[in-house]
């Protein structure tokens, strides 16, 4: 009985992590920034996924590819959503893609290497820290047009202009 007992207690402070995967059921993005006269903010989400994300995956790394179609993105009135395509050059690229790969749980907070095209450039982020929130797993990326080999647009005669740094939050729910 002993014996029993021990090796379950073994078993349970055993510290080696153990792979897992949990399914996706929902992705949001939001890429927001800020204007000389205010704040703007454009969302995508998709809910009903089915995709497995594997958590601590020894061996060949497991990958979760979205392709996102730059349409759907959301501004809030069709002005922004058209500045918004126009400026991401959506007839052009009409779609960005993010890659989520090397998922690693970390004493209550996790890493990834993330991968996101826009505009035809490819951004890679290794190590990037998620962090666990009520709707499943969140990150934060600051962006700035420059990267992007954009230019931050300005409206009416230069009156309205966008800062240089955009905020790409990314949240994937389980």
């Amino acid at each position: 009985m002993m014996r029993i007992l021990l090796a379950l207690i073994l078993i349970l402070l055993n510290p080696e992590t153990k792979e897992r995967e949990v399914i996706v059921t929902r992705k949001m993005i939001t890429v927001s920034g800020q204007t000389s006269i205010g704040g703007f903010s454009c969302d995508y989400s998709k809910v009903g996924l089915k995709d497995t994300l594997f958590i601590d995956f020894e061996g060949t790394p497991k990958e979760m590819v979205f392709d996102i179609p730059v349409r759907d993105f959301s501004c809030g009135n069709f002005l922004i959503n058209r500045d918004f395509r126009n400026t991401i050059k959506s007839d052009k690229f009409p779609s960005a893609r993010v890659k989520v790969q090397n998922l690693k749980s970390n004493y209550g907070h996790y890493t990834c290497d993330l991968s996101v095209t826009l505009v035809g450039k490819k951004l890679d982020f290794s190590s990037l820290v998620l962090k666990r929130v009520p709707e499943g797993l969140h990150a934060n990326l600051i962006l700035s047009f420059e990267e992007l080999n954009l230019e931050a647009p300005k409206k009416m005669g230069g009156l309205v202009k966008v800062e240089e740094k955009l905020t790409l939050d990314f949240t994937l729910g389980f």
